[in-house]
Formats: structure tokens, C-alpha cells, sequence
């Protein structure tokens, strides 16, 4: 009998590396700098995890004209790429992940990146030697925040990347490491979905439709979910 799970697909921005406080640390300098409010921690978190550019900036900026959603994005995202390239610490694969992504391409899992970063972060990532994506990605099946649909918590990045590999969402495996993210792949109809952070269990805890939930990678061996798809 065919296993249940036949692709796998991931976020990128804090599943694959763990770059949530870099992203964070810009935004609190960007808003306040820009006449933004970032108001209470809980508040700011909901609003800056694994949600897009656009719905950031006009939920802390009114009025905002597309041209200004344009140039706020690129001022943010290129002083997160400067900070990324001397950020030693957070800008490598989580821990686990390079044997893992061995395994699925030998294996011959299909398997592809769907994350809300924008198109020159994506280029940023791949063109990374320390990173080494193009080892195990095509970089043409990767869906990332072109500005053409709704981002995550909608659906809509992992349905066209389960259409990109040509595998039903219901037989796809989907880390995540937020609410909106594990939110999007669960509405998308993903077979599994599988937490991936220090967040990871508050996650699968109040998502509830959560099927594991992990700090990083090193334990890939012990879980169900991949002993399912790799055999």
C-alpha cells in the first residue's frame, strides 16, 4: 500500500533557519523610526511572526500608498539581508537539517519551499554558498511573497506549491514554525503539519490540529511523519 505522504514542503524564514530574532529586531527599529507604535509585546508578536510585508506595514502605517508598500519593504528587507550576512549565529540551516534534506533527496521525495519572504531574499538565500540551497531546491518550484495573492495565514502559497510539485496537499508533509503558517497549511488540506521552533509546542498547543511538534531537526530519524515517507 502507497505511503499517505509523498512530498514534503517547508517554510523557510524560522523552520530552515532561524532568523525570527533578526526579523524582529528589525521591524522594532523600523516602526518606531518610521512613526509606527509597536504597542504590547503580545501584540507586536502576533502582528510580525509569519505574516507578510503588507499586512505588517498597514496594520502600523495608515494611508499607505502601493508605491510606499514598495519602498518600506525593500528598506526593511535589505537591512535584514545586511544583518543576515554578518549574523553567524542565526544565518546557517537549523541543526539536523542538512542530513534530513539529504535523506529526502536520495530518497527522491519531491519536495520545495514555500515561504512569505519576497523575491530578493529568496535570491539572497539561494545565492548563499554557507547555505547551499541549489543542492537540494529547484529554484524555479520555490513560492515566495510575489505580491499576487494573499499571504499566510490564506492558504494560497501552499497550494501553489503543492501544484508546483504536482502532489496533493493531503498527501504533503509541511513544517512550519507559526500560527499563520501552520494555519495556512492546514487550511491548504496538508496531510501532515509538523511545528519547528522554540515555539513549537505553544504552537501545536494552541493550534490543535498540530501532528509534532520539534525545537529543530536532530531528532528527523524519530518521527513518525518521516519514517512514513521515506519507508
Amino acid at each position: 500500500m502507497p505511503s499517505v505522504t509523498e512530498a514534503v514542503v517547508f517554510d523557510f524564514n524560522g523552520t530552515m533557519i532561524f532568523d525570527s530574532p533578526i526579523h524582529e529586531a528589525v521591524w522594532k527599529d523600523y516602526i518606531p523610526a518610521h512613526g509606527g507604535v509597536l504597542g504590547s509585546e503580545e501584540e507586536y508578536s502576533k502582528i510580525l511572526f509569519g505574516c507578510s510585508n503588507r499586512f505588517i506595514l498597514t496594520h502600523y502605517f495608515k494611508d499607505l500608498s502601493e508605491a510606499d508598500i514598495a519602498r518600506m519593504t525593500y528598506e526593511k528587507e535589505a537591512e535584514y539581508r545586511r544583518r543576515c550576512a554578518v549574523d553567524e549565529k542565526a544565518f546557517r540551516l537549523v541543526d539536523g537539517l542538512r542530513e534530513f534534506l539529504d535523506a529526502l533527496k536520495a530518497a527522491g521525495v519531491p519536495m520545495t519551499i514555500a515561504t512569505g519572504s519576497e523575491r530578493l531574499n529568496v535570491e539572497f538565500y539561494f545565492s548563499s554558498e554557507k547555505l547551499g540551497l541549489g543542492r537540494w531546491f529547484d529554484r524555479s518550484l520555490v513560492v515566495y511573497d510575489d505580491d499576487t495573492f494573499p499571504g499566510k495565514p490564506a492558504p494560497d502559497v501552499y497550494l501553489r506549491a503543492c501544484e508546483k510539485i504536482g502532489v496533493p496537499p493531503s498527501r504533503c508533509l509541511v513544517f512550519e514554525d507559526s500560527m499563520s503558517g501552520v494555519t495556512s497549511a492546514h487550511a491548504a488540506g496538508a496531510g501532515r503539519v509538523i511545528a519547528v521552533g522554540r515555539d513549537s509546542e505553544r504552537v501545536r498547543a494552541a493550534a490543535g490540529f498540530v501532528d509534532a511538534a520539534i525545537p529543530d531537526f536532530s531528532g528527523w530519524r524519530e518521527l513518525p511523519e518521516v519514517r512514513e515517507i521515506l519507508g
